[in-house]
């Protein structure tokens, strides 16, 4: 049980490592703006990322725009796009190895292929850690060296981001989780021969195609909980819509459920959050808590389904486990459900006022690829839920011991003459 609690802590601290990653190669905050002098007043803060550059006003709007050619890069920049890749894909196998070798788990049967299968992951998460710390610490330096720099002017020195503290943190937790997974010492080896009786063996056998069905629910299921992350963050659910015959594209206005955009022929982009929730159109509230009502259901039905998985060992009594799943089907078809509601409002209304003669040309919006992406997300959480649904329990075999008495020859049955 000790061994399962520091592979447990060691797989959630990998995760959380995993997930600042990519969430450090993600943000632009990796060199900000270093305001330096006595009076001033801040009206723009600048970000400088590994993907692009945004611009921060003092008015609320952010303008971002991607660097137009990988070769025109700095070589530290470069160098940092290629270790970050490289930590996330690492930390993905170290984090699909670690389940696999879990002690929850019937992937291996072997106590010491799981061990030896927990070392391994445990050195990738590490690997993973040691690549993101690098990442961060190199930009870090050149930072640093910059910015006691006596060549260089005030305007182009830079100071350290968010995104680099963050690094620093996701870097040791897979470290961290890492060492904890490479703690786990094989057993030791009995020499003694025994011979284990296991009355499940039969069943097990008989529910290899149920596990192939788990599979593929909790599949599609997860596919569509990450198109719903998708959605919940592009804002491309209204597109403006042109409508003429002479038309020249100057901008394209996206609106989406936290932010309006701008975006622009020269490749830029000006995105601004929402002011405040009050003020909002009560549509577009209701779809804000449709979509995180999905996210939380699927990440629930989730948590259900490893419970009751044929591949964990959480549960023991095969019919309680089907029962599980079955409810986390259940779950993943209520959260396709609430995903369809509020995208399909909203294709609605765009549909509505498209054909309204009474809205004004530039008011009218059309449907933009967030709300293909609902649909498609939907239909992948209802059918993986389905598929979970047909998860049904073994059926018992009841065999009740009969014996039967058969004859058998005594003495009684022979003739005396034999004996005599």
């Amino acid at each position: 049980m000790a061994s399962m609690g520091v592979h447990l802590l060691g797989c959630v601290l990998a995760l959380f490592g995993w997930i600042g990653v990519t969430i450090v190669c993600a943000l632009p905050m990796w060199r900000v703006t270093a305001f330096i002098g006595t009076n001033i007043v801040t009206a723009q803060i600048f970000w400088e990322g590994i993907w692009m550059s945004c611009v921060v006003e003092s008015t609320g709007q952010m303008q971002c725009k991607v660097y137009d050619s990988m070769l025109a890069l700095s070589p530290d920049m470069q160098a940092a796009r290629v270790l970050a890749i490289f930590s996330i894909l690492v930390g993905i196998a170290g984090i699909l190895v670690a389940f696999i070798s879990g002690k929850c788990t019937n992937f291996i049967a072997e106590e010491r292929g799981k061990v030896k299968a927990s070392i391994v992951a445990g050195v990738l998460l590490m690997v993973s850690g040691v690549l993101c710390l690098i990442t961060v610490s190199w930009t870090a330096v050149i930072i640093v060296n910059d910015f006691y720099n006596p060549l260089l002017l005030d305007a182009q020195r830079r100071e350290l981001g968010a995104s680099l503290y963050l690094g620093w943190a996701a870097g040791l937790l897979l470290v961290v989780g890492g060492g904890l997974l490479c703690s786990s010492c094989p057993p030791k080896e009995n020499c003694s021969r025994s011979v284990i009786y296991n009355p499940l063996s039969v069943e097990k056998s008989t529910l290899q195609p149920s596990m192939a069905l788990q599979v593929l629910g909790i599949t599609l299921s997860m596919i569509g909980f990450a198109g719903t992350i998708i959605i919940c963050a592009l804002p491309m659910w209204k597109v403006t819509a042109f409508i003429g015959t002479n038309i020249v594209v100057a901008q394209v206005f996206w609106e989406g459920l936290w932010m309006t955009c701008v975006y622009e022929r020269i490749g830029q982009m000006q995105c601004k959050l929402y002011d405040a929730l009050l003020d909002l159109d009560p549509s577009l509230q209701a779809a804000r808590g449709l979509i995180v009502t999905t996210m939380a259901l699927a990440c629930l039905a989730f948590l259900i389904f490893l419970v009751g998985a044929d591949c964990t060992n959480c549960l023991s009594n095969p019919r309680a486990k089907a029962r599980i799943v079955v409810v986390s089907g259940i779950t993943f078809m209520l959260s396709g459900l609430t995903a369809v509601v509020p995208v399909s409002w909203t294709a609605d209304s765009i549909i509505r006022d498209f054909h309204n003669p009474i809205v004004h040309e530039a008011l009218k919006r059309e449907m933009g690829a967030a709300l293909y992406v609902g649909w498609v997300t939907a239909g992948f959480l209802f059918v993986g839920g389905a598929v979970l649904c047909t998860s049904c329990p073994p059926e018992r075999h009841n065999y009740s011991p009969r014996y039967t008495l058969t004859k058998t020859d005594t003495h009684s049955g022979y003739a005396i003459k034999n004996y005599v």
